[in-house]
């Protein structure tokens, strides 16, 4: 059993053709979004066979602006690699983010990870 402090911030789950990722706090910075790219990049990059990465926000309840722009670019590396990329069971709070900021028109969201599955 690992210590709360030592326990990792986020788990990456591969589904056949699938990696969620999910991040296990309820505000993540920039550093953190930066983190989580870099394991998300290492679970689908070439020759990994996936073609859908979902980040699960069910913990997230607030987004910083800066990693919004972080999101962007995370959206554009799964293009490149032939990727689609979806957001699940975002809070209201957050999609409202989204919402305002006119981004629910870049990424595509989906209600829970098991929708965004299919």
């Amino acid at each position: 059993m690992t210590d709360a402090a030592d326990a990792t911030p986020f788990t990456i789950e591969k589904r056949d053709v699938a990696v969620i990722a999910r991040p296990q706090m309820n505000m993540m910075d920039e550093d953190q979004l930066k983190t989580l790219i870099g394991l998300i990049d290492q679970a689908s990059g070439p020759g990994s066979g996936i073609s859908l990465v979902i980040l699960d926000l069910s913990r997230i309840r607030m987004l910083p602006s800066l990693t919004l722009g972080l999101l962007v670019q995370l959206s554009k590396k799964c293009k490149s690699r032939q990727q689609k990329l979806k957001l699940a069971a975002l809070h209201p709070q957050v999609r409202q983010v989204f919402s305002i900021t006119r981004l629910d028109r870049v990424f595509d969201l989906s209600p829970s990870v098991e929708s965004a599955l299919k």
